[in-house]
């Protein structure tokens, strides 16, 4: 009989299915031999019930219009969660939940009641910065009876940290950045089982069974960059301030992604101050179809990411399995994707940036070299060494 791998996803979304939540039980069904579920509260229509042989199985939390005016509403709200944890604990062999919260503490504290020999995964998902930044708003000082509710709230996440970590069974970090920290640094949340540095991966069944990668000859002279355009987090102001002011010549920019409302003014004025760039400067809005997305990688000699910050950005795995040069901020594996700026280069503002591009378009830079690494980063791989 086939062991049972659940994941607990709370707030899936259909793009999400090709990210880590959807590709370690996709992986650990195709390559270990799961029986691989999903079990999310998000009832959106565009969620499929099974994906790639992967159920996913929806649950309605109780109230959900109410707002979480108290962290007790949210627990609350969660019951239904609990109830299908316990009703099914027993069959459950591994257990996977993201980010070491709270929520995952509550989650791991049911499944252990019921199954105390089941094991419980852990993917940090991690952002070692944004951790940085809340371990050190621990040690603000209490101005005002708001600031000390605040900081009361974070004691009790940080000490429900420091409570998962005791039933975890196996927790890993995407970043060799972050598992040095959190394994040494930050010891005090380290888990009493296996610590693994496991970064996020790209989907090569998928890829391998759909396309025949290009070689760079064939490749166009097209820069691509992908994510939700115009978010704080994605910086693609960046790109646009850049563009403004270089000759693409015969290259192409294409924007793939969301638009935020907010973002969509500063297009509108890019293409007012520079018609002629019309051609050159592409958004295409989402795409959802990857067979399409990845048509656009394949195309591509260049990837760019303008990120102010990332855990470890898919879109580096995407670009990296289609032989894309890559050039990035210094955020969240870029260190671990771009090998000592053979494959691309990291950039830490927009003049390096800019002079790259220019460089690129110029033909003053190699980007035919191709990554030693890629073969590391498949998810058929990677999925081998989490020891399940």
């Amino acid at each position: 009989m086939k062991k049972r791998f659940v994941h607990i996803c709370e707030e899936l979304e259909y793009t999400w299915l090709g990210k880590d939540n959807g590709m370690v039980p996709v992986y650990t069904h195709k390559i270990l031999g799961y029986k691989s579920e999903i079990v999310t509260c998000n009832l959106k229509e565009d969620l499929p019930d099974n994906f790639r042989g992967i159920k996913i199985i929806k649950i309605s939390r109780w109230f959900k219009n109410i707002k979480n005016f108290f962290p007790w509403v949210m627990f609350f709200k969660r019951i239904p969660l609990y109830y299908y944890i316990l009703k099914n604990g027993k069959k459950i062999d591994v257990l996977m939940l993201f980010h070491i919260t709270k929520c995952s503490y509550w989650n791991a504290f049911f499944y252990k009641k019921i199954n105390p020999t089941g094991k419980i995964y852990v993917k940090a998902d991690f952002n070692l910065d944004i951790y940085n930044n809340e371990i050190r708003k621990t040690k603000m000082k209490i101005t005002n009876l708001r600031e000390f509710f605040r900081k009361r709230r974070e004691i009790k996440e940080y000490r429900k940290r420091k409570k998962l970590v005791k039933i975890i069974d196996i927790l890993s970090y995407e970043t060799k950045e972050a598992y040095e920290a959190m394994k040494n640094k930050y010891a005090e949340v380290t888990v009493k089982g296996d610590i693994y540095h496991i970064p996020n991966g790209y989907d090569d069944l998928f890829i391998e069974n759909n396309f025949q990668v290009k070689p760079f000859q064939e490749k166009e002279n097209i820069f691509l960059t992908v994510g939700r355009l115009g978010t704080q987090q994605k910086n693609t102001e960046l790109l646009l301030n850049i563009l403004e002011k270089i000759d693409l010549k015969n290259w192409k920019f294409y924007f793939i992604g969301s638009i935020e409302s907010s973002f969509q003014q500063k297009i509108d004025n890019f293409y007012n101050k520079n018609p002629e760039k019309k051609e050159n400067v592409i958004f295409t809005g989402v795409i959802t179809d990857k067979k399409i997305l990845y048509s656009y990688y394949n195309r591509a000699k260049v990837f760019l990411l303008s990120s102010r910050w990332e855990g470890f950005a898919l879109v580096f795995l995407e670009a990296l399995s289609f032989d894309n040069y890559i050039l990035s901020t210094d955020v969240g594996g870029a260190q671990d994707v771009i090998e000592n700026n053979k494959n691309g280069n990291i950039l830490s503002n927009e003049n390096q940036m800019k002079e790259k591009i220019e460089n690129i378009i110029n033909n003053k830079v190699d980007i035919t070299i191709r990554s030693n690494s890629k073969n590391y980063f498949k998810w058929s791989n990677l999925i081998k060494k989490i020891k399940l």
